[in-house]
């Protein structure tokens, strides 16, 4: 039975929950600066509230803490909880900086202790049906194109350069990451975009069309930010393979339907994901994490990898500011 912490009640409230029903875990604490977020958390799962973090870890000596924090708070977080021995679910995106989400994962690695990412659409049952077959009987990537919008965001630290980086950060690491998961890692980005949509976050990039080239050869466009409205939000994802091509759709964050078609059959096959319970994903990756801690399990999503997703947030946006083509 692993004793786990949140801190941060914005997702944080899904990660509470989930842990809090998990049969391997207890929800020992959770920490947050608003009170009245505090108190409805805490009411609704018993859990001792805090809103003092390090006060926190030295009460309750948790095993392990989900940080839900803003990005800019993750390493010096981190770093707290790792030098005292206390496995680490970190959320995205892992840092502002590279430099950020490398020390983050040093530091994890001197402590000793778990580091896992949650990168969540890695668990979301249709990627991990595109990761089974990619590369195996849909035969080798070709090319791809992703189109991931989210709502507008109100949250000044979202908008942040040093923090959460805008929606190319914040909410595409998602997209990017999964891209990397399925096709490997980038080797180039081109990119358009600007602050077309929220006027007022001026100079910060609110959307963006990239173009990516990958180490394999592979290719893909993607169109990422904040040009959405919550009520339709949406995700699509279309893979093109040699034996095979495959499309990903459904609400934001929750690819409920797989389309594919083998080309030598002509057959197009459908597989429908009930996200009735949306908190599916998050189940499979806080159940990772405990199996991560203890039984050894290899994290999904390593520190060092999650970087490399943050670095393609930030080429993409360097890109569109500079007009050039940027090498990873």
């Amino acid at each position: 039975m692993q004793r786990i912490a949140v801190i941060g009640l914005g997702i944080g409230k899904v990660h509470a929950a989930v842990i809090n029903d998990l049969p391997n875990a207890e929800l020992c604490a959770i920490c947050d600066l608003d009170e009245a977020r505090l108190e409805e958390t805490s009411n609704a799962t018993g859990a001792k509230a805090y809103t003092d973090f390090i006060k926190m870890l030295d009460t309750e000596k948790p095993d392990a803490v989900s940080i839900c924090t803003n990005p800019k708070t993750h390493l010096p977080m981190g770093a707290e909880c790792a030098k005292r021995g206390i496995h680490v679910l970190c959320e995205k995106p892992m840092g502002p900086t590279v430099e950020d989400c490398l020390a983050l994962a040093q530091v994890c690695e001197d402590g000793g202790v778990v580091l896992l990412v949650a990168q969540k659409k890695r668990f979301a049952p249709a990627v991990a049906f595109l990761k089974s077959h990619i590369g195996g009987d849909f035969g080798k990537p070709i090319s791809a194109n992703y189109r991931f919008h989210l709502g507008q965001v109100g949250h000044n630290w979202f908008w942040m350069e040093d923090d959460g980086g805008g929606p190319l950060v914040e909410n595409a690491v998602h997209a990017m990451d999964t891209l990397r998961w399925l096709l490997g890692d980038i080797k180039s980005i081109r990119g358009i975009g600007g602050n077309l949509f929220v006027k007022d976050r001026a100079p910060q990039i609110d959307i963006a069309l990239g173009l990516f080239e990958f180490v394999s050869g592979a290719v893909a466009a993607v169109e990422v930010g904040a040009a959405s409205e919550w009520c339709i939000a949406d995700e699509e994802l279309f893979i093109s393979c040699e034996k095979a091509v495959s499309r990903t759709r459904g609400g934001f964050d929750q690819p409920s339907e797989i389309l594919y078609v083998y080309r030598d059959e002509q057959q197009p096959k459908t597989e429908l994901i009930d996200y009735a319970n949306g908190h599916r994903d998050f189940i499979a990756e806080l159940s990772h994490f405990i199996d991560c801690i203890e039984n050894g399990v290899a994290p999904l999503v390593p520190g060092r990898d999650a970087a490399k997703s943050v670095a393609a947030c930030l080429a993409l946006k360097k890109a569109v500011r500079e007009g050039t083509v940027v090498t990873l």
